[in-house]
């Protein structure tokens, strides 16, 4: 198991350069890559993506690269003397509509880009290396991650002990739920009938019919059976080496819908102390599972 968060940096040194890749993971229903990369790099997106990819199945994820280049292969900067001239130009003649000179330094041509260029350079002498970093670190995002699963697998194979604990106690309690109802129900006609004649035989009859119906409609064993079921099935997929967040997900869900039908078939009888115990339970677990590949 692991978590969709994670934080990893690595550099590698390569021939005539060195590349920095940090790589960052959060929560993310699906798995998107979105990147902070020097234009250099970008040829080299969809390879990026694929090694990524390779490791990391679901989440939003951050690539940032840098890197430094040998001094021996600082790019040359050309200038463009005609553009510059032309600038200088266009300068001398605004000088002349606005009646005083126009003074233009240094600083101003080099903030013209078309003046001042960098040679471009070619990424496939550095793509070997481009790709090791980031390969490299998101393999250490990926044990950051197996580190932090670890933890949250641990966190809820407690609260699913929690839930089959007090499972086990809801259990006890309707194996006589029949006899909880009769006695529930003889007192409240009873009350109903204070001060009347009525045959008692026929009343107990009545009654005992009367709960065997209500017995039936809240009869839970299915709910109880399919609740285990689903515990045995969480617990499985804690073991599992791939990606399970969103049917964990999924199971938080069925689950959560049969505690709910549990309690409501028991309103007559009090569980309600241990189902909304459950209820809780499921919702720490599902708050967990959003943070699980």
């Amino acid at each position: 198991m692991k978590s969709m968060t994670g934080y990893a940096k690595e550099t590698v040194k390569g021939e005539n350069i060195e590349v920095t890749a940090e790589i960052k993971s959060l929560n993310g229903k699906a798995l998107r890559i979105r990147f902070s990369i020097p234009r250099l790099f970008n040829p080299l997106i969809t390879e990026i993506q694929s090694v990524v990819g390779e490791v990391v199945k679901r989440g939003e994820i951050d690539v940032h690269l840098t890197y430094r280049l040998s001094p021996e292969l600082v790019p040359e900067v050309s200038v463009n003397y005609a553009q510059a001239e032309k600038y200088l130009k266009a300068v001398r003649k605004i000088s002349g509509i606005a009646g005083r000179e126009v003074v233009v330094n240094l600083k101003d041509l080099l903030s013209i880009p078309e003046i001042f260029q960098k040679e471009e350079l070619e990424v496939e002498p550095f793509k070997s290396a481009v790709l090791a970093a980031v390969r490299k670190a998101v393999l250490k995002l990926d044990e950051v991650r197996k580190i932090e699963g670890e933890k949250i697998k641990k966190y809820l194979e407690e609260r699913l002990e929690e839930i089959a604990k007090t499972l086990f106690e809801i259990e006890k309690d309707v194996e006589g739920i029949e006899r909880k109802l009769f006695n529930k129900l003889v007192e409240k006609v009873k009350k109903l009938l204070e001060g009347m004649n009525f045959d008692e035989e026929e009343f107990l009859k009545r009654v005992e019919i009367e709960v065997a119906f209500l017995a039936e409609k809240q009869d839970v064993s299915e709910e109880i059976s399919r609740l285990k079921m689903h515990l045995k099935r969480f617990r499985e997929l804690l073991n599992v080496d791939e990606p399970v967040g969103k049917t964990l997900d999924f199971l938080c869900q069925e689950m959560h819908r049969e505690i709910n039908t549990l309690g409501n078939k028991l309103k007559e009888v009090d569980v309600t102390e241990p189902v909304l115990k459950i209820k809780s339970e499921i919702a720490k677990i599902k708050e967990q599972v959003q943070n699980v590949e």
